[in-house]
């Protein structure tokens, strides 16, 4: 603790008081490191400046691994099949199933035979619409959706176990700062309770003082 000025007189003209010496002063940063420091500075200027103009924007770049399932869990199709890799056909088994929806409830399977093998032919002279390619369209989709669920389950999976873990990480933490609270709690109960003793003690000291003498 510093002396107090009156004090610190007082006491020098009973005991010389040695004054520590003042610090020397700093020695002066030579223009060497300021230019240093600038070049330095320059250089990484430059650097972030090549890394900003070679970065993709974010915004408008395209994104290849885009999922086909938004947040609702609603599934894009078309992109799930192009990301599978299923071929693309100029009758797909998308449009037979929409020929077949549409034909009248009222007409016979047999009819119905009839008519689809009539279309096909039709079509498999002008675009390759043959029942052997409808098929072979619908089973690679299949293969397609079986993969992607599968895949999506695995992920599912994953994301379960880190998240179970982590949730009994925090559970962990939230206990022992459960324990810590109860440990500061009781620690502060019995220091106010020595701190409530000892004023008590203190009491005596200050009533017996302070009462008028007999």
């Amino acid at each position: 603790m510093p002396l107090d000025p009156l004090w610190k007189r007082a006491l020098k003209a009973v005991v010389d008081i040695k004054e520590p010496p003042p610090p020397p002063p700093p020695e002066p940063i030579p223009q060497s490191a300021y230019d240093e420091l600038d070049g330095a500075l320059t250089i990484q200027q430059r650097r972030a400046q090549r890394q900003a103009s070679v970065r993709p924007d974010p915004v408008s770049a395209p994104d290849e691994a885009q999922s086909p399932v938004d947040a609702d869990g609603l599934v894009d199709f078309p992109a799930l099949y192009a990301q599978a890799g299923v071929p693309s056909v100029p009758f797909s088994a998308e449009q037979a199933q929409d020929m077949l929806t549409h034909m009248p409830a009222n007409v016979s399977e047999e009819a119905r035979q009839q008519v689809i093998n009539v279309t096909l032919a039709a079509l498999g002279r002008s675009v390759g619409g043959t029942p052997e390619a409808i098929v072979a369209d619908a089973a690679r989709k299949q293969a397609a959706l079986r993969a992607f669920r599968a895949d999506r389950g695995n992920q599912l999976a994953d994301l379960t176990t880190t998240a179970q873990a982590r949730i009994a990480e925090l559970e962990r933490q939230i206990e022992a700062s459960r324990a810590v609270i109860e440990q500061a709690k009781h620690q502060y109960q019995t220091l106010s309770d020595a701190c409530e003793a000892e004023e008590a003690r203190m009491d005596t000291v200050v009533d017996f003082f302070s009462s008028p003498a007999a």
